[in-house]
Order: structure tokens, then sequence, then C-alpha cells
């Protein structure tokens, strides 16, 4: 990027960012994954997004909630909420600590969304739960892009909605750490499919994620 520091730091205005990234629970996902690549990505767009004006909204999955707190961390200067956590009630019984942090540290606020009936705090038993929550995610904070990183089914649902909620949003996904994401790259923008597939260079992959979303901004096409 070009420019002096102030003006790289509010490139994004302010944009939302959604993150939908997790590190694939082996003894449900059969596909390869790597673990430190995922967490490597995640911490990269994370960075790339705060760094640039951004904001990231997120259901901040238990493996993702501490990435994104240790990022949030370092980028906060002015006790500025950057990061929004939505979460459904159905899970409260389970919530790591990493999350309930955002609001004590000031780096973001946790949002509550409605349990449903009576399901548990069992993502393959929690499906109206969790589709409430992230219809609730995707409305309320209309973020300008969405980028995926691992996981499993559940990245796919939360594509699939977030497209049809923000049909003109762009959408990224991350091949080289594998999961379910790599089945996505091909939604993402042509001229980044090719490094979304094959870079393990995750900071540099989020820059040039991050530029294209700012491009995007500067010409009103999200």
């Amino acid at each position: 990027m070009s420019g002096n520091a102030d003006t790289q730091n509010h490139l994004m205005q302010g944009s939302a960012v959604f993150v939908s990234a997790s590190i694939p629970d082996p003894g449900r996902w059969e596909g390869g994954f790597d673990s430190f690549g995922i967490t490597d990505a995640v911490v990269a767009v994370a960075r790339a997004v705060l760094e640039n004006g951004g904001k990231l909204v997120t259901a901040a999955h238990p493996t993702i909630a501490p990435l994104l707190l240790y990022v949030g961390a370092e980028q906060l200067e002015e006790k500025e909420q950057q990061i929004t956590v939505y979460q459904s009630a159905a899970f409260k019984p389970i919530l790591p600590d990493a999350t309930e942090r955002y609001e004590r540290d000031g780096l973001g606020s946790i949002i509550w969304t409605d349990r449903i009936k009576d399901e548990p705090a069992n993502p393959t038993l929690a499906p109206g739960s969790l589709e409430h929550m992230r219809k609730r995610m995707l409305t309320e904070t209309t973020p300008v892009a969405a980028v995926f990183i691992g996981g499993m089914a559940g990245i796919s649902d939360e594509y699939r909605l977030f497209h049809r909620l923000r049909p003109t949003a762009p959408t990224y996904a991350f091949g080289s750490p594998g999961g379910e994401a790599q089945t996505l790259v091909d939604k993402s923008p042509a001229s980044l499919q090719a490094e979304l597939t094959k870079s393990e260079v995750y900071p540099t992959v989020a820059r040039h994620i991050v530029d294209d979303v700012i491009q995007r901004l500067g010409r009103g096409g999200v």
C-alpha cells in the first residue's frame, strides 16, 4: 500500500469483515487440514483488517477466539471496540474464558442470541440456534466482505447464508490450510484464486485480500 501511516490505518473506514474459521475436529472431519496453517491465516487476516481501520465480526469458535483476542489486544490503542462476537445462548455453559475477555478487556462486544427449543450446547444438535445466531450476525453488522479459513460443514453453511444476505459482497476462502474452506476457493475473486489455493505466505495473502476489499470500497462495489 502507499500513503502515510495515518492514511493507511483508516483505509477501511471502520467497515466490518466477517471471519468464519475453526480448526476441524478430527473426530468429525475426515478431510485434511493444517492446524498451524489455519491459525497463521486467522492471525494474518485479523491483523490486516485491524491495521487498516477495519473491524471483525465473528462467531468466535473456541479454537479461534484466543487468536482474535491476541491480535485485538496488540492492535488496541484507544480502547476502541474492534471485534464483535456473536454467540448463541445455547452455548453459554461452555463459553471459553477467552471469549468472555473480549468485553472484559475492552476489545469488543459479545452479542447473545436466543437458544431455540432448548437445544443443547452441541453444534450438531443445535441447528436452529446456530441458524438464528448467524442470521442476526450477518444482518445486524452488514459486513462488506467475508473470509473463510479451515472449518467443517458449518463453513459452507455460513458461506451460503452470507452470499444470500450480502450477494454483492466479496468472499475469500483460504485453500492451503485445508478444511471445508478449500471447497470455497472458486467463490473468491478470480484474481486471487491461485494465491488463495497455493500460497502459505499468509500475511501476504491477507494483505492482498484487504487491498482488494479497499479497492472495492473505493469503487462503491461492496
